[in-house]
């Protein structure tokens, strides 16, 4: 066994430093570089009243008697990185059991209380939501 490694590890120590020395082919001096494609300017923002998903992201959500129906667990966002939905568990105890309902972003309201905490409001009672068609989580991908 000792006879066979040492030609292999002798191979190696030769092979590695040819491997690393060689060189690929400089591209063609007559050939223009690329353009980068047109794209639109980035724009930076700074506004400070807007909501912080981070703020949102296991936010307590009430109806309009008051009522705690759920908390929000996931944010949804359309192809053009607007807010479609966000994603509300309801039911359950510490996380088991819990059903989630996607809710259209438009029927949450959002509110501020007198500490200026968030709120969130959506106009149905927690059995509506539990009937509501269930949200199937899908395997991490970035659509």
């Amino acid at each position: 066994m000792k006879s066979l490694f040492a030609p292999i590890a002798l191979a190696l120590l030769v092979a590695v430093p040819a491997y690393a020395q060689t060189s690929t082919t400089a591209p063609k001096a007559d050939v223009a570089p690329q353009a980068a494609p047109a794209s639109t300017p980035v724009k930076f923002y700074s506004e400070r009243g807007d909501w912080r998903a981070s703020n949102l992201m296991g936010l307590k959500v009430t109806n309009a008697a008051n009522e705690t129906i759920g908390d929000i667990n996931e944010i949804l966002f359309d192809s053009t990185g607007k807010i479609s939905a966000v994603v509300i568990g309801v039911g359950g105890f510490l996380g088991m059991g819990e059903r989630h309902a996607a809710v259209e972003f438009g029927s949450v309201q959002l509110s501020r209380d007198k500490a200026n905490a968030p709120l969130a409001r959506v106009n149905v009672t927690k059995d509506q939501l539990k009937l509501a068609p269930e949200w199937k989580w899908q395997a991490a991908s970035i659509n």
